[in-house]
């Protein structure tokens, strides 16, 4: 599973970015006498994860694209001006606040949920007609909470020889999916050979992990 990595290097470009704009948030808007402010909500937290929208995340996807290409490059050195210049560039040029892209930044590395959606964006979408085209976000989700009973159960076995018991509660995971038989066994063979469908079975699966 690829995760967004740490990039230290990010604290320095939003200095960068930062430096510029903090003038303007010193000024104190001019109110007439007898006025009063409007109460207005607390605006959202935006290191929340559950706030990120798929535009912000595929705006993010793009710059740390060219942030990595980058930072790829130095092998552990200090960035040259230029570089720091060019990464600093790629946040500000997504359209995102630093605050906001080093949030996701960090939440993609931390969260696998935010990891997911964006791999799952970015994933191709299945063959028209084929069996991944097909199946549902019902289905998918049936066949994804099946395989994590399975996935448990399989850890215990070993030597690669399931008990009687064991075998039994691998077919009752199968059966109490929901799904009949040929379907769950087709939605498998799917999942494993159309990277967008196993995009998205990924991105519930990490849902689910993250619910328990």
């Amino acid at each position: 599973m690829l995760r967004a990595p740490r990039l230290a290097l990010l604290v320095s470009a939003a200095a960068l970015l930062t430096a510029a704009g903090a003038q303007a948030q010193t000024a104190t808007p001019y109110q007439p006498a007898g006025q009063t402010t409007p109460t207005q909500a607390a605006p959202a937290d935006p290191n929340d994860p559950s706030t990120f929208t798929d535009e912000e995340l595929r705006k993010y996807d793009a710059a740390i694209t060219r942030v990595r290409a980058v930072s790829d490059t130095l092998n552990g050195a200090q960035p040259t001006p230029e570089q720091q210049a060019e990464m600093a560039a790629a946040v500000q040029d997504s359209g995102l606040e630093v605050v906001r892209f080093n949030a996701i930044s960090r939440a993609a590395a931390d969260n696998p949920v935010i990891d997911a959606r964006i791999r799952a964006m970015k994933a191709p979408p299945p063959v028209p007609g084929s069996v991944a085209a097909g199946v549902s976000e019902a289905e998918l989700t049936q066949f994804v909470q099946a395989m994590e009973k399975i996935r448990a159960v399989t850890a215990t076995v070993q030597n690669g020889q399931a008990t009687p018991e064991q075998s039994a509660q691998l077919t009752a995971a199968v059966q109490g999916s929901g799904l009949a038989v040929d379907r769950f066994n087709a939605i498998a063979a799917a999942v494993s050979q159309d990277p967008g469908l196993r995009a998205r079975a990924e991105l519930i699966g990490a849902r689910y992990q993250v619910a328990q």
